[in-house]
Order: structure tokens, then sequence, then C-alpha cells
């Protein structure tokens, strides 16, 4: 990854491998958005694309195991329901614990040793949880899985941190793609092994593709070029981009970086998030969202689950419809794949909005009485557009927070909504009636859909230009001066038109 494209002619190198920048050439400074603007989107980008979401599809694959895990091991176990909910919350404990520290730790030290280690944590607790002895260590064990998904909104900031802007909607969504697949994965294994080998060996199967991530992750994972620039780190970013250019087939000449104002690259916390007013008003904005559809979808897989349980206590064994769970998992490749086409002509703001209510509509009818094909139908397409919306939440969220903030902020809201998700199984799997549960369900949606309606905008905007333009629209209030007008100081830089400058292919 650390390997330089040959540029004899304008590069040389000392003794410790540090580039030397030829003084006799003109070289141009540029910002990080024009250079990652004029590399093609390409094998660097696919590379990073399947990295970042395998990691990401273990939040899916240990989300969607935690129904058939607490069923199966409470019937093993003669656990009463609480215990059972118990096994679920743990999980969602762990992320609340691991947002928190994952964000800071990724915005101080970098994106690269907090999605490694994060990755680590979740294939060691998967592992252990399948060997869990009894019910108190399977507990820690799970929390354990918990803490590490807690980082796992990392990989998806640093493949935001990647992306020219062209690209990013269309990629971020497509990530989305890899939860739907590790869902569906979950279903499938547990309708091919679950009642003949139990959950021992589903837990440990659930645990490989994560660990594929890590281990492939360590040699070919690079930090962002964006993190490096806030922290001063130029040289570093530069030596990235000239990799990326070569994996990608292109030859970038010599440049040099903007540099950024030197006091955007202080430690990040949770205080300087919510103490800068346009950062705080978006926070609280996109928290709310945050807590209400982490409810809401972890509360439409649960609910579907309950609607298709078919398990018997009598014979002390778990059994589900596991065609019918298997079936409406796959409706979230048609809620990606719809997000896909309308999140950048409709716009984040819209997309949520709409998503989030039709949703909730659809949750609500699933409490009347309606005929079990009805169900399946209407069941389906709930959950269709709860992974639309939720999937527009994800990829808004990285492109509201300034670089400085976003793996802070980006994993405060993660841990909002595992509070959301922490609450969910005690409503949607305790002893409240069918309709109780979906009014419960549509209510918190409405709620998301009013709180999506008055974010800002961020569809073809640049990271970073949210902030700044709504810092503009505020600019004759003295009092709105703080972090986030630093983005306004003008940068002397060149910018580069991708026809007529120097940057060539190879």
């Amino acid at each position: 990854t650390n390997s330089l494209i040959n540029m004899s002619n304008s590069h040389h190198f000392d003794g410790n491998n540090t580039i030397k920048k030829n003084s006799t050439n003109n070289i141009r400074t540029l910002r990080l958005e024009d250079v990652m603007d004029i590399i093609p989107v390409s094998w660097f980008h696919y590379r990073l694309l399947a990295m970042c979401g395998i990691a990401f599809m273990a939040d899916a694959m240990e989300v969607s195991i935690l129904s058939y895990l607490s069923t199966c091991a409470g019937d093993e176990w003669n656990l009463s329901d609480i215990q059972r909910a118990t096994i679920t919350s743990m999980v969602f404990g762990g992320q609340i614990i691991g947002s928190f520290f994952w964000g800071q730790f990724a915005d101080n030290y970098g994106r690269k040793y907090s999605f490694l280690v994060a990755c680590f944590l979740i294939s060691l607790g998967g592992f252990l949880s399948g060997a869990a002895p009894n019910y108190v260590w399977l507990l820690i064990f799970r929390a354990i899985v918990g803490f590490g998904i807690g980082g796992l909104t990392v990989p998806f900031d640093l493949l935001a941190e990647f992306l020219p802007l062209s690209h990013r909607g269309k990629y971020l969504i497509f990530i989305e793609l890899f939860w739907t697949v590790g869902s569906m994965f979950v279903n499938g294994m547990a309708w091919a092994i679950l009642s003949s080998h139990g959950w021992r060996l589903l837990t440990f199967i659930i645990a490989v593709p994560v660990t594929l991530s890590f281990l492939v992750s360590i040699a070919l994972l690079p930090e962002s070029p964006r993190w490096l620039l806030i922290k001063g780190r130029n040289e570093e970013a530069e030596k990235i981009l000239y990799n990326v250019a070569e994996i990608c087939n292109y030859k970038l000449e010599p440049f040099k970086l903007q540099s950024m104002d030197e006091s955007t690259g202080k430690d990040a916390s949770i205080k300087e998030l919510l103490n800068d007013p346009i950062v705080r008003k978006i926070s609280i904005l996109l928290a709310t969202i945050w807590m209400c559809f982490g409810f809401s979808y972890y509360g439409i897989i649960l609910f579907v689950s309950r609607l298709y349980t078919t398990s018997s206590n009598d014979d002390n064994t778990c059994n589900f419809d596991y065609s019918m769970i298997f079936i409406n998992s796959m409706s979230e490749i048609f809620g990606v794949l719809l997000t896909m086409f309308i999140i950048d002509p409709f716009g984040r703001r819209y997309t949520q909005s709409s998503m989030y209510l039709i949703g909730g509509m659809l949750m609500l009818i699933l409490g009347f009485k309606i005929p079990y094909s009805g169900v399946i139908a209407v069941a389906w397409i709930a959950r269709m557009f709860a992974m639309g919306s939720s999937s527009t939440t994800w990829v808004a969220t990285p492109e509201l927070f300034p670089t400085e903030m976003r793996a802070t902020g980006h994993s405060l809201c993660n841990s909002v909504a595992r509070i959301g998700a922490f609450l969910s199984p005690y409503v949607v799997s305790s002893n409240l009636n069918i309709f109780s549960v979906a009014g419960i369900l549509f209510i918190i949606n409405s709620i998301a859909a009013i709180a999506s309606y008055f974010l800002p905008e961020t569809s073809d905007q640049e990271l970073d230009e949210v902030v700044r333009r709504t810092l503009v629209d505020n600019s004759n209030d003295s009092s709105s001066r703080s972090v986030s007008q630093l983005l306004l100081k003008p940068a002397n830089i060149e910018t580069l038109n991708p026809i007529t400058s120097s940057y060539k292919s190879v």
C-alpha cells in the first residue's frame, strides 16, 4: 500500500524513503478534492469498497442472528423472556459504549487503526460466543461483539473520504447492499443448519467474514488522506494519493496538497462537537433520526420474526418460518436499489423523510387483522422502506459533519441509534399486543420523517461544504463563529480542469 508510482523525473528519495521534490519543477498546490476528482474510480475504490463493505456486513449479521440466538440459547438454558431480551440488548449496550469510544479514537488516532481493532474484537467475540459455556459468559462475549460493532461507522466514513463527489452518493448506498447480503446470509445459514446443528455452529460461521476483512485490511487498508491533511501530515497524504493513482493505472504529475488551517486539527471530542452552534443543531436533528431509526429498523426485524415464529416450547427446540424470514430479508435489496436511483435527483432530505413516513404507515397496517398473505406482502414492503430510509441516513450523516469531527459525530449518532435498538426488544418482543407495537413503530417513524425534513441538503456538495454554506447563511450572527467558521477561510489554490490539466492516463 505504501509503494509509490515511479516518477523519477520529478522525485527522488533520501535514505529514509522520504519523498523529495525537484526544486526545478513547477509543482502545483491543489485541494484534496481536486486530486480525488481527477483520479478515476477504479480498482482501488472497488477494493476499498469490498474491505469496508465486508466489515460493515458484520453489523447486519450480528443483528440478524440475535432473534435466532436469543430464542435457541434461551430454549437450551430455559431462560425467561427478560433474559432472552437481555442477550439482544447486551449487543446494543456494547455498541452504545463502543460508539462513544471509536468515533473519538478514529478522529484523534486515525481511521485505519480504529477499523482494524474494531474488526478484531467482533471476530474474537463472535467465536467466543459460539463456545460460551453458560448464559453469563454469552452475555459477556456478546457485549464484546457489540463494542466492536460500535466502530463500524469508521469504514463507512473512510470510504466516504476516498470518494469523489460524483460517485459518493451511489457508492455509499451501494455499501448498504453488503448489509443486506449479510442479513440474507444469516437467514439462509439459519435455514440450512440451525435445526440440525444448533446455534453454536451458526455463531462460528457468522464470525468468519469479518475475520477475513480484518486479515486482508492489515495489508491493504490505507489511512484516510483527508484525516492526515487535517492532522498536518501532508506528505503522508500525498504519498497515499500517488499510490491510489498507481493502483487505478493513472499518472499524477508532481503536486502539493493545500494545507488545512492548523486549528482544525485539534483533538476531537463530543464536547467540541456540541460547542459548535452549527454542528450542534445538525447533531440534535441527526441524533433524533438515528434514535428513531435504531428503534424502528431493528424493531421491524424483530417484529417480522415475531409474526413468523412457529416455535414450540414443548420439545425445547426453536423453529421459525425460515422461508418467510428469508424472503422478507430480500426486500432490503430492493430498498437499496430504489434509494440508489432516487437519492441524488430527489436529495437526501426528501428521500429520508418520505421513506420514513411510508415505512411507518406500512408498519401500522401490520397491526390490523389482515390475511396471512397480506402480512407477508406488507411486511416485505415495510422492511424495504425501512432499509431505504436508514440507508439514506447513513449516507447523509458523514456528509453533514466536518472532517475533524466526522467520525466522532457519526459514532455519536450510531450510539444513539443503539439506545433505540437496545430498547426495541423490550417493546417489540414484550407481551404488548400486535396493534400496540405497530402503533409505536408508526409514531417513531413519523418523528424521524419530521426531523429529516429539517436537515440541510447534502447532495452535490463537497464534504465540509454543508457546514461552510450553512455558516455563510448565518454569517450575520456573530454567535455562530466557532470551529465551523474555519472552513470559510479562502484557500490560495489552483483548481484542476480534468481536460486541460497535465494529468494523464498511463
